[in-house]
């Protein structure tokens, strides 16, 4: 017999105008396991299998003039205009729901620049997970996430693999 249940989880403590909320996310589960929302896969589970990332050499003026990917400030004044940045993918963080996937560039993210991808872009892409410990180029539109530089990925040609 399946057994399912609901069950609360605190995700975070929101403080607004002195008073504290609690978020809460609610998750199913089944069996002991939990479930995801179907209709939103994975980033590798409907990634592209003809897709490939292109490569960039380092005597290329797009690297040359790229940001360093820890070049918080001087990325932060390219917000709103495009731009590239160029660092080695330290982790990859997908939330389990699939909405979105990101690309860090240190293993303490918040110093360095991210790329994000969103779920109605995974397809366009290659499995990003082969990503992971390579430097890459990343170009696009530099957006304010926060009070920090970020580039929303929606092509595979906006990454680039150092050679």
């Amino acid at each position: 017999m399946k057994h399912r249940m609901l069950t609360l989880s605190l995700v975070g403590l929101l403080f607004s105008g002195g008073v504290c909320l609690a978020m809460t996310r609610v998750t199913a589960q089944s069996n002991g396991k939990q479930d995801r929302d179907t209709l939103k896969p994975l980033q590798h589970a409907v990634a592209s299998k003809t897709a490939k990332f292109d490569t960039v050499s380092k005597t290329d003026e797009s690297y040359t003039t790229a940001f360093d990917a820890h070049d918080l400030a001087g990325a932060y004044k390219k917000v709103g205009q495009k731009g590239a940045f160029k660092g080695t993918v330290s982790n990859i963080f997908e939330e389990r729901d699939g909405d979105l996937l990101i690309l860090n560039f240190d293993p303490q993210y918040r110093t360095a620049l991210v790329a994000v991808l969103k779920n109605p872009d995974f397809p366009k892409f290659p499995d990003v997970k082969e990503l992971k410990g390579k430097e890459v180029l990343v170009s696009g539109s530099f957006v304010d996430y926060h009070g920090k530089a970020e580039i929303m990925l929606t092509d595979p040609g906006q990454i680039k693999i150092v050679k």
